[in-house]
């Protein structure tokens, strides 16, 4: 059975990245058809929402993907017998059932990841810790934009007093937008950046 082929989802997934970059740029600099700023403040928080979906597609493929090659810590993990070689499809089902599953950080990736790879076939290990927080950061905003709800605001107004020593709340578009999209950018090459880090188990 041919096996996954890791490289090609970092490419997918990097590709839709570098093409949101260069949206983001124009974002930035358009002046006739995204004029106000609150316009581009909202743009921002759509970019930032269609990230994060395809960063969670992106790690559900590599979930399967690494079980494909080495099923060793998923057969141990559940107690059966797998075959040598199983499917994806068999993958998805043990991995995923009929639902979905939710990681609320990076560490929450990386410890469930623990339970059904291998370390030598753990990619998501290489995550730097920098590049985690980033990404935690990036939920926290993600789960605001979603919800709306007094909790997940408490957590982002919390991050900013904590992460950026800021008092006053900011909604995510006019933060993501603040010193010229700096930070939005640095979301962006946080995502990057954990894609290369784990090419380096592929």
């Amino acid at each position: 059975m041919r096996k996954a082929n890791l490289l090609h989802n970092h490419k997918k997934f990097e590709a839709v990245l570098g093409r949101y970059i260069e949206f983001l740029a124009k974002i930035v600099h358009s002046e006739r058809v995204i004029k106000t700023a609150q316009e581009k403040r909202d743009l921002a928080e759509s970019v930032l929402l269609r990230i994060c979906a395809y960063w969670e597609s992106f790690v559900d493929e590599h979930l399967v993907d690494c079980v494909n090659i080495d099923s060793t810590r998923l057969s141990h993990h559940f107690g059966v017998d797998l075959p040598k070689h199983p499917s994806k499809a068999l993958c998805q089902a043990l991995i995923f059932g009929d639902g979905y599953r939710d990681f609320k950080s990076i560490g929450d990736l990386k410890g469930f990841s623990k339970k059904i790879l291998a370390d030598s076939h753990n990619p998501f290990l290489l995550i730097a810790p920098a590049t985690a927080k980033l990404l935690d950061e990036v939920y926290t905003i993600r789960n605001y934009l979603a919800h709306h709800s007094f909790k997940a605001k408490r957590n982002l107004h919390r991050m900013y007093r904590q992460t950026y020593n800021m008092n006053n709340f900011l909604e995510p578009g006019q933060f993501l937008m603040a010193y010229y999209r700096k930070r939005l950018l640095a979301y962006l090459n946080a995502f990057i950046s954990a894609s290369e880090s784990m090419k380096r188990g592929c």
